[in-house]
């Protein structure tokens, strides 16, 4: 079992839609999902009320919870994907610790550029390989996008090369429970999804032969 952890300190990123589109793409790939939702908001949990699928299985927990959810999860689940809440909390450092990969949505907006240095920090300080993921880019800005590339790399941080892009289809496909494979997979959303995907198990196998 493998662990993924979303997490980024700045809000309106795109965790959630991150995680359940990762979370996703992984089931329909013949894995085992786990899709933990530690944000008290419970953004995740509530899409998965309005999902028909049973799969990937979506629980809430909270820190002190984790370590007997995950505990419970050994032998059954293939992958586990946690979704941390925004801004200071004792959550994301505890899904971080326990974590193969972290990735870190950032818009191309200031506001969360200026918050990734924590983050990474905090990732860095567990000694996890961590991941930019640049997501809800403006789909005819490619500028913008190499600006925040500059940025992300001027901290040091490696990124992940496939880019998020703001698009309608994720907005349709949460409010209907799902996610934008699940709606078409011949959109660019989803092809974004699904190369993000592919280019993020390759991750894993290269955490788990580390």
């Amino acid at each position: 079992m493998q662990i993924i952890t979303i997490a980024m300190q700045k809000g309106g990123v795109g965790k959630s839609t991150l995680a359940k589109s990762l979370a996703v793409a992984a089931t329909r790939d013949g894995l085992s999902v786990l899709l933990i939702d530690m944000d008290t908001q419970q953004s995740i949990s509530q899409w998965a009320e309005r999902r028909e699928a049973d799969m990937p299985v979506v629980i809430f927990s909270t820190e002190n919870e984790l370590p007997k959810k995950l505990a419970q999860a050994e032998g059954t689940a293939d992958l586990v994907i946690i979704d941390t809440p925004p801004a200071r909390s004792t959550e994301a450092p505890a899904a971080v610790e326990v974590s193969d990969l972290v990735l870190i949505p950032t818009t191309p907006d200031v506001e969360p550029l200026e918050q990734m240095p924590r983050t990474l920090r905090l990732c860095r300080g567990f000694g996890r390989p961590v991941f930019a993921v640049i997501n809800m880019a403006n789909p005819t800005g490619p500028a913008e996008v190499a600006q925040t590339r500059e940025v992300i790399e001027a901290m040091g941080a490696q990124m992940a090369p496939i880019v998020l892009h703001r698009r309608k289809a994720h907005r349709a496909a949460s409010a209907a429970g799902v996610t934008v494979q699940e709606l078409s997979n011949e959109t660019k959303a989803a092809d974004e999804v699904a190369n993000l995907w592919k280019w993020t198990y390759t991750q894993l196998q290269n955490c788990k032969g580390a």
